[in-house]
């Protein structure tokens, strides 16, 4: 796939595999991300130089009129090879937002880097294992956001 087009590919997998973003609890857009990031590869983004990654983030967060949630994210980062020093780095991110009850304001927010499908599994796990996803993988959240940018 070509990087600015991540989005709409990511829209057709979806819909291909019969889901909706709109609909997705955190374990639904575990697999989907997964699965798109193991099938789909970028175009001139160099795994070895880290062009193509995911990154699992967590966290209770406030942005102004949106206000107060837990997020539940997954990003897939892409830098086309075509740039320098990140000049053309572009991520597609999905993000679960919860209202932020006490057991999820008491998660400690992190994050966790996968730089190859070859680690998939290993991030698969730690994902799966991980406290926010204990906490809210099979809970529909309040809203589910896609989007898709450079940074």
């Amino acid at each position: 796939m070509k990087t600015k087009e991540a989005k709409e590919e990511f829209e057709r997998f979806v819909d291909e595999a019969g889901a909706v973003v709109s609909e997705f609890k955190p374990i639904d857009a575990v697999r989907l991300m997964l699965d798109f990031y193991q099938q789909e590869r970028a175009e001139g983004c160099d795994l070895q130089a880290d062009g193509d990654m995911l990154l699992f983030q967590w966290g209770v967060h406030e942005w102004g009129q949106q206000g107060r949630y837990f997020e539940f994210n997954l990003t897939r980062q892409l830098i086309d090879g075509e740039g320098q020093d990140g000049e053309n780095m572009t991520q597609l991110s999905l993000t679960c937002y919860f209202p932020p009850a006490p057991e999820l304001e008491a998660l400690k927010p992190g994050s966790k880097w996968c730089a190859s499908p070859d680690e998939l599994a290993g991030f698969e796990y730690f994902v799966v294992k991980s406290p926010a996803f204990l906490a809210v993988g099979k809970t529909q959240p309040e809203n589910v956001a896609l989007t898709f940018g450079e940074v």
